[in-house]
């Protein structure tokens, strides 16, 4: 495990769709999808982490080093990555 996590985010085409890339591995096991709170709070730990400690999350697609948030439309994005950001730190420091 790296000493130090790196946090990078892509817009995409849709506003309510961001990518977040970092240098720690999210998961084993291939692509986690979520479709909403509850399948997210009945999934891997780092889901049922991001969605039960970050606001504004709706959906959740994760794979090796990327995460893939749906935002609920009202929320900033600087809330979230901020959040995401600092969820992953404690998680993995």
């Amino acid at each position: 495990m790296s000493e130090y996590v790196t946090v990078e985010t892509r817009a995409t085409s849709n506003p309510d769709v961001m990518e977040i890339i970092t240098n720690q591995m999210l998961t084993e096991t291939g692509e986690e999808i979520y479709n909403s709170f509850e399948e997210g709070d009945q999934g891997s730990p780092i889901a049922q982490m991001l969605f039960n400690g970050v606001d504004g999350i709706a959906g959740l697609v994760i794979t090796r080093h990327t995460l893939v948030i749906i935002r609920q439309p009202a929320v900033p994005w600087e809330a979230i990555v901020d959040e995401v950001r600092d969820a992953l730190r404690d998680f993995f420091l």
